[in-house]
């Protein structure tokens, strides 16, 4: 995922922590083990008489493996339930009584997205919808009727060649409408960290949350053909 917004931030250091301590405990339980219980030239190291494929009975600890199941299997779900949270903020139903963007916006009206420091989510006034079709290899942006300040879309030239051209307004929250004409495609706005499969025939949607002002690429990430790595759009977000 994106590292660039807070919703994202919070979760990365707190895996990051977590897997500091795992790997810690676990490669330094490893190394202690494989450097004390090493064998030595000349000298029996096997003062228990262990046999290849046999267990030593005796030394079964039901407490120890008990724990060792018991403890990753909460850890695993702390971490699933401090992930629900920004996964519920940007694969929110649309309009829900309980939702973070509002309604649709009317003309004219400004979406204010704004991040929450208490909930820890982003939330808006309202949201603008656009539209975006994916096929065999490109893309096709559809602001609808939205103000060109607010959704404007054309071409930009990445690395020697024409490419679809997104432009977006900073601080505004949009639901994308997507399909595909032809295969299954998957559009990745790779500096907010979010993608969403479209399928031939069907409408997905999710969350664009133009939080700050950059630029960045929409690549696809679902093998789409011959050409699908060349498959790139260039999204601006302005103020």
């Amino acid at each position: 995922m994106g590292l660039i917004t807070p919703l994202y931030d919070m979760l990365w250091y707190e895996y990051l922590v977590w897997s500091l301590l795992v790997g810690g405990f676990t490669f330094g339980w490893l190394y202690h083990h494989t450097f004390f219980y090493r064998s030595e030239e000349g000298i029996d190291n096997n003062v228990d008489n262990l046999e290849v494929g046999v267990f030593p009975v005796h030394y079964d600890n039901l407490k120890l493996e008990v724990a060792w199941t018991i403890l990753p299997f909460f850890l695993i779900v702390y971490l699933a339930y401090i992930s629900w949270e920004p996964l519920d903020n940007i694969w929110s139903a649309a309009n829900a009584e309980d939702g973070y963007f509002g309604d649709e916006c009317l003309a004219g009206e400004a979406s204010n997205l704004y991040w929450d420091d208490s909930d820890g989510v982003y939330k808006a006034d309202c949201y603008h919808v656009i539209g975006i079709t994916g096929f065999q290899w490109s893309w096709e942006f559809d602001c609808y009727d939205l103000e060109e300040d607010l959704c404007a879309h054309g071409v930009v030239n990445i690395e020697g060649n024409d490419k679809p051209h997104l432009m977006l307004k900073a601080d505004s929250a949009y639901l994308t409408v997507m399909t595909s004409t032809d295969v299954t495609h998957a559009p990745w706005f790779v500096s907010h960290g979010v993608k969403e499969d479209i399928h031939y025939g069907k409408i997905s949607s999710q969350w664009v949350l133009a939080d700050d002002v950059e630029d960045f690429l929409l690549i696809c990430t679902e093998y789409c053909g011959d050409n699908h790595a060349y498959m790139i759009a260039g999204i601006s977000v302005h103020a």
